[in-house]
This record gives structure tokens, sequence and C-alpha cells, in this order.
């Protein structure tokens, strides 16, 4: 029975953790070099809580959602009340075509109507439907596949890069002529291998699937552009993201917190036969535990495992990472474009903007919305893979090159009222080709050893993806907890 764990780590990733092994009795450390909550932040921009972060989270996978109704925020929770997107092309917004799967088109009706592809774009799409399959294709590679390449191959270059890109690449800060397939969209990789070489017949498929198992309420179309009939496919607790960190920090009062402390080294000990470990700080001091469950960003992993779990440590130094910026910004209502009807814009690559999307939060969050003072809120997405620009700029040049794309996406007459900018270095990691598959060897390398390893860096970036990490981590410690349903983990 593990009595004490260390975890590296005080994102949701690492308070997950914490979480389930304290609900089964065990005594935790938390060591946070920076601050609890990691990129679940929340603060006050004219007058209202607004994430720096992320917003929401999905609802189409159950591990944020089940979390949630363990902390009893079920009652909390709260979904966009626009849920339709735009882009940004040649001067101009446009609506997302309905009917896409992650930016695949279904409905080339729709995409034609939307005018964001040309006419000799919608026939290229449409050829999908009568090309056979090529030797490249994940169906008769076996392996993963480069996202870009194999949707370039079925539908052509200009839906991807003026719909699918920009979703997509949006989404992870990266680049899709390299990321995994598998790892980044497992929708469309489990449509790329249904038999039919079609991409567009398979995710229809794929999607009549769905209707059937949910009773045909048409719950999933795409995770950007829902029907306003439809079940929400995002959600998000009243008061922002945060409210996850301090709900699981309010049930934990009892864990040892090392909040400001970094972790220098990790080593492995062995006593009365049995492996422990022994973790160095950076204040000189040291702790001993039963285990550790590593939940750090891959960059600051890797040097951790080096000595304990070198394969893993190897693993995770290959991993890229993107950095991005986050420009939060209130207006006076008169002073922009309309921003009504819409969550927000996605700004392709070819448009030549530092901005990558907008998100309109006052129209996607109604709670933000303050009749009584007409304000606008944008939150300003900046920096990829390939694009560090922002990282040269201080903030008033920044904040003065945001304006700027800010005044050609939408159109602004008057300076914000309130900015507020968040820098994301090396924060969102990168999964190339094959990387499921290391993910894979790290997990069977370290088997049920006393190190686990736990984050974006494994199979998600998003929320539901880092808990379902965590409580991995701790069941593969051979602990167990309770749930409010209880369902057995």
């Amino acid at each position: 029975m593990m009595e004490h764990v260390a975890v590296v780590g005080g994102g949701i990733t690492g308070l997950t953790a914490a979480y389930r092994l304290s609900q089964a009795g065990v005594h935790v450390t938390v060591i946070e070099p920076d601050r609890f909550g990691g990129k679940l932040q929340t603060s006050v921009v004219a007058g209202r809580a607004v994430d720096e972060g992320a917003d929401a989270f999905l609802l189409r996978v159950p591990w944020a959602l089940a979390l949630c109704h363990d902390l009893e925020l079920d009652g909390e929770l709260i979904s966009p009340a626009e849920r339709s997107a735009q882009l940004f092309l040649d001067g101009d917004r446009k609506p997302m075509p309905e009917g896409h799967v992650m930016g695949v088109p279904t409905d080339l009706d729709a995409l034609a109507a939307s005018g964001v592809v040309s006419a000799a774009g919608v026939e290229r799409v449409r050829a999908d439907l009568t090309l056979p399959a090529d030797p490249a294709d994940p169906a008769l590679v076996g392996g993963d596949v480069a996202v870009g390449p194999y949707l370039r191959r079925r539908l052509g270059d200009e839906v991807v890069d003026r719909v699918i890109d920009p979703l997509l690449g949006g989404i992870n800060a990266g680049d899709t002529s390299v990321m995994s397939l598998a790892a980044v969209v497992p929708q469309l990789d489990a449509a790329a291998r249904s038999g039919d070489p079609s991409l567009i017949r398979s995710c229809l498929a794929q999607r009549d699937r769905a209707l059937a198992a949910s009773g045909g309420s048409g719950a999933v179309v795409s995770a950007v552009d829902q029907p306003a009939a439809a079940p929400p496919v995002f959600a998000a607790p009243i008061g922002g993201m945060a409210r996850l960190i301090d709900a699981l920090l309010a049930l934990m009062p009892g864990i040892d917190r090392r909040e400001g402390r970094r972790v220098d080294a990790i080593e492995r000990r062995t006593a009365g036969g049995v492996d422990r470990v022994q973790i160095a700080l950076d204040d000189g001091s040291t702790l001993d535990a039963d285990a550790v469950i590593v939940t750090c960003p891959a960059h600051a992993a890797a040097p951790l495992l080096a000595e304990v779990a070198p394969e893993a440590s190897s693993a995770f130094s290959a991993i890229d990472h993107s950095s991005v910026a986050m420009l939060t910004l209130a207006f006076e209502g008169s002073d922009l474009g309309d921003t009504t009807g819409a969550s927000g814009c996605l700004v392709p690559r070819s448009q030549g903007t530092l901005v990558t999307a907008v998100s309109f939060a006052t129209s996607k969050w109604a709670q933000l919305r303050d009749p009584a003072r007409g304000d606008v809120i944008l939150r300003t997405s900046v920096g990829r893979v390939g694009d560090l620009r922002f990282g040269d700029l201080d903030d008033a040049v920044l904040t003065e090159r945001v304006l700027a794309d800010l005044d050609r996406i939408i159109g602004v007459s008057g300076a914000p009222s309130e900015v507020r900018i968040g820098r994301w270095m090396r924060a969102l990691p990168q999964y190339a080709v094959g990387h499921l598959d290391r993910m894979d060897a790290v997990d069977a390398v370290l088997a049920d050893g006393p190190v686990q390893v736990a984050g974006m860096a494994l199979r998600g970036v998003g929320i539901p993806a880092c808990v379902r990490s965590a409580e991995d981590a701790v069941a593969r410690l051979g602990v167990s907890w309770p749930t409010r349903r209880g369902l057995t983990s």
C-alpha cells in the first residue's frame, strides 16, 4: 500500500493525481515552482473573471466532466452561448462551413455556400468521393501519418490551408504538415482507417453512428461549429476554469504543498527490497516517498527522468513545444465592428497576421456580458510552431501589433480600456508522427514502478486528456479511489 507519493507539478494534471491519491488515504506532497493551477488561471478583466488560458473543456469525452461531478461542480457548469466560428479570409470574416468534422467538410453544398474556398476548391474536395486509396494513406500504411499530407491528398490544398489548418493548427498552435493524425485527431484517424478510402463518406458514417447512439439528438458534428439545437460540446464552471483548481485544493487540506519550489533531481532507492524514490529540491532539502508522478511539461520532465527512467527521458526530450501569448482586451462596444453571432474567428497562416485566433468572449459566454456597460471583451491568441515573433516584442509593441491585426479582422476605432497579456512559453507539446507508439513504449518501460509520468506530453493537450492521464498514473501505482457515482477506477 502506498503511504506517501510525491507529485511534481501543480497544474490540473498534478492536482487531479493528488486528489485521487488523497481520496485513497495516501499522503501527498505536491511540488510546484510557479502557481498552482498551471495554465488554468482566471483573473479579473474589466470587472469580470476571465480565463487566462483554456476557457472550457470538451464534453464528448468523460474524464473532465466526471471529475467535476466528484468535485460537486455539476451545478456550476455552463456552456457557450454562441457555438459557431468564423474564418478571416481575404479581408473578410466568413462563417465556418456547417457540417464539418474537425474541419473536414461533409456538406459540400454548405462548403460552396460559405465562400471560404473557390468553386475549384469545392470540386477538389468532391473528388475525395471517387479517389482510390493512396499507398501512403493510414489504412494501407498501417502506422501513423502526418495530418497535412494525408488531408491534402484526399481533399486538396485549398480547404486544408483555409479551413483545416487554421482549426487543427490553431487548437494545438502547431503545424499540420508534421503533426500526428492518430495523436492529434483520433476521430479523423479512425475515419481514415474505416476501409472506405473516402474520408468524407467515412466521417458521415461516423456521424451517423454517433447520432444513432445518441438517439438521433445530433450530439456529435464538430468540436467547433454546432447547430444551436444540438447538445453542448463544451462546458466550464461559472467564474472560470480556476474553479476546478480551487475545488481540488479545497478538498485536499491535508496535502503537503510545496509552492515556489523546484525539483532538481529524482533518484530511485531500494529499502527492504522495495523500490522507492528520493527527491531533491532547489532549497537543498530532500524528501523520500514510495513513488513519484511527474506531471510537468516534457522539456522540464526530461532531465528529471534521465537517471531514473532514461528511455522516458529520451522520449520526452524529443518532443517539441510551441509558445503562445494570449492578449485579453476590453473595448467599448461602439469602438469595435460586430462580434455578435459567433464564438470567435480563426485566422489562416496565409493572411499574414500575428494573431492566429480571436475569441469573442462576451458573445461566447453570457456571464461575461454587462448590459449596463455594453463593453466587449476579446481574447486574442498569438504564436504557433515556427512563429515566435511575439517573443521579441515588449508588451507595448505586442499590443500595438495585435490592435493593428484586430482592426483588419474586426474593425477597431478606439483604444482598449484594459489589456491583460499572458505569455506561455514552450507551453504546448507537439505530437510528431509516431507519438502514441513512443508514449506506449514509455508506459511499458515504467510499467508498475515507483516513477510514473502524466500530463499534456502523453496523449492530449485538452483538460479531459490531462485528467485521464493523471488517473491512469495513479491507477498504475495500484491505487484506487471512490467516486460519487460509485464507478470503479
